[in-house]
């Protein structure tokens, strides 16, 4: 009896695998996905170094998120704030050079937008880093090219932290009537925000320093501080202070208090603000926006529930930064 041998079966086996081989090499395999559009360049003016640093889109976007909204916060309150953000730069991209040293935007919250480098981040978050900005990375990345217009243009896409109950109107505040920037209904923040409610306590000398009073009546009392006009959503719009008359923004401002709907009490030479909400008021409520997502509402409801009227598009749809785009750096 012949013995069996594997020897005398290899060239049959290789005569079947060959050929399976050769057909899964030229097997394609999955499509690489398109890396995502930086978007175009924008020159950041930095406060800190008095120096112009250009940057891709999305990059700045991210810095924005980061400083703008606490990393923990729900991911579609952090893609609503990064659609925010985005579109307030491609909106100040359609007149490039507007602000000190030829940048178009600056790091100024009080001007523009607050904006973080990750190394500036790193220093703030420390072993927290990665972890807090992979999500404000996601966010941006779900949202990368998306902002929000109001007839085919960029809106002025202004946030704040903490309503009163109420969004206030760019009228009311600004004197400017934006149909997307309207009063609308937020009571869910009183529930979520750290800061719904704050008091603040200043001598009547460092109030008279601070609005620059030539005059304050000897027994202050009731009559120190006079309320000439009040808003519809409960937000001071001017106010006698002494022997001045003042916005209800400019008190808020030279004094630091959290926003203009707040009450006072006068005691021992002293003055005790009590307010309700945080910031001016006008547009998206942060804290009402991770409200709404808590409750299961995407970043689109949440940005049209708070700019009325306005859509969701590419930047790309839109014909404002056909003369500002410039290649990446």
């Amino acid at each position: 009896m012949k013995r069996f041998s594997w020897t005398a079966l290899l060239p049959v086996i290789l005569a079947f695998l060959v050929p399976t081989a050769a057909v899964i090499a030229l097997r394609p395999g999955p499509a690489a996905l398109p890396a995502a559009d930086p978007g175009p360049v924008i020159r950041v003016y930095r406060a800190a170094t008095h120096s112009v640093t250009p940057m891709p889109l999305e990059d700045y976007v991210a810095g924005v998120v980061a400083a703008e909204m606490p990393a923990n916060f729900h991911m579609e309150a952090l893609k609503a704030q990064a659609v925010a953000a985005r579109t307030n730069a491609v909106r100040i991209l359609a007149h490039p050079g507007r602000a000190t040293g030829g940048a178009d935007i600056t790091d100024d919250h009080t001007r523009d937008q607050a904006f973080l480098s990750p190394d500036d981040l790193r220093r703030r978050w420390g072993s927290q880093f990665t972890a807090k900005f992979d999500r404000i990375q996601q966010a941006v990345r779900g949202t990368a090219g998306q902002i929000l217009v109001y007839g085919g243009q960029p809106i002025d896409a202004t946030f704040f932290s903490t309503s009163n109950g109420y969004t206030a109107s760019a009228q009311e505040v600004w004197g400017k009537n934006l149909p997307y920037l309207q009063s609308v209904p937020s009571p869910w923040d009183a529930s979520v925000a750290p800061r719904f409610q704050d008091t603040k306590t200043v001598s009547i000398k460092d109030l008279a320093a601070a609005l620059h009073l030539t005059a304050v009546p000897a027994t202050p009392g009731g009559s120190l501080i006079q309320v000439l006009g009040e808003s519809p959503t409960h937000r001071i719009t001017q106010l006698r202070v002494g022997d001045r008359v003042v916005s209800g923004n400019d008190f808020r401002t030279a004094l630091g208090l959290n926003s203009t709907s707040f009450t006072w009490t006068i005691s021992g030479g002293e003055v005790t603000f009590r307010t309700t909400g945080y910031g001016h008021g006008v547009g998206m409520s942060q804290y009402g926006a991770e409200a709404l997502a808590r409750q299961g509402k995407t970043a689109e409801e949440i940005l049209q529930y708070y700019y009325r009227g306005t859509q969701v598009v590419p930047w790309s749809k839109t014909l404002v930064l056909a003369a500002a785009k410039r290649p990446n750096p």
